[in-house]
């Protein structure tokens, strides 16, 4: 069976970013907090070895990324650890680990080589120098850019026309994906609204 078939009748949300600890997870627990009956696939990749796991011992470890998508109210997370040449693979095992839910979260650059979600997030912050080609194929992608500011850094004009020159057709939000009282923010309503329409 093909990744397609596998996800053509589900909504699909995709976290993507520019590099790690740009904020990806903390996005994904705000749609996940938004969005009910949601399952949840993780994706690491490796340069080494393949594994997809369920797995109660491996998902709910405090604090890794896996526990908090669990914790923001996915029915069911998967972890995908793969190497790019068995990426396919493991998400079609992981695909038939999650049920039948309403709607499916993946956080991940890689995989949007493989689909097209129902909307696709990019998260950058104050710099997107140094992407990898993964990273810049998936803002290619992007139906959404968040841009993260953290602790009130603003983006530069150079960089936000550099990003709008990559994809002029995504929706870009601003603000600090780690303040506390983001749910305040008017960008953050105006997501959780654009999300509620959407899905």
């Amino acid at each position: 069976m093909e990744l397609h078939d596998l996800i053509s009748d589900m909504r699909v949300v995709t976290v993507s970013g520019a590099h790690k600890g740009v904020g990806k997870t903390v996005l994904a627990e705000l749609i996940l907090h938004t969005l009910s009956g949601f399952a949840a696939i993780k994706i690491t990749m490796s340069s080494v070895y393949t594994s997809v796991s369920d797995r109660e011992e491996e998902i709910m470890v405090p604090e890794k990324d896996t526990f908090r998508m669990k914790r923001s109210g996915a029915e069911k997370v998967v972890w995908v650890r793969a190497t790019e040449r068995l990426l396919l693979e493991a998400m079609e095992k992981a695909l038939t680990m999650i049920g039948k839910p309403k709607g499916l979260l993946i956080e991940g650059n890689s995989i949007l080589k493989h689909l097209t979600p129902t909307i696709a997030f990019f998260v950058i912050d104050s710099t997107i120098e140094h992407m990898k080609p993964s990273r810049i194929s998936a803002l290619k992608k992007a139906d959404v850019c968040v841009v993260n500011q953290r602790d009130g850094t603003s983006i530069s004009r150079e960089t936000l026309q550099k990003v709008k020159s990559i994809n002029p057709k995504m929706k870009i939000f601003s603000f600090d994906l780690f303040s506390a009282n983001r749910r305040e923010n008017e960008d953050v309503k105006n997501i959780i609204k654009y999300l509620k329409k959407i899905i």
